[in-house]
């Protein structure tokens, strides 16, 4: 079983910290990042059955596209 897992978080004490320590500011536009502060963060957690013959995605296929996205949350 294969399980890939890409997200995003958004942690306020260390996003203030970096700030302060001018860490990273030529990858973090620490000015936009501001307004995601707040906004906690997103995982999404897929699990695959690898065999010899492929694989399978065990559960159900999750929402790729932003209608798909905007749909669930509606």
């Amino acid at each position: 079983v294969l399980t890939i897992e890409p997200g995003i978080y958004f942690i306020p004490e260390l996003i203030d910290y970096w700030k302060s320590e001018k860490k990273f500011e030529e990858f973090i536009n620490y000015e936009k990042v501001e307004t995601y502060k707040d906004f906690g963060g997103l995982r999404n957690e897929e699990n695959f059955l690898i065999t010899e013959k492929g694989f399978t995605l065990l559960g159900k296929q999750k929402p790729m596209t932003i209608e798909e996205v905007e749909n669930i949350t509606a």
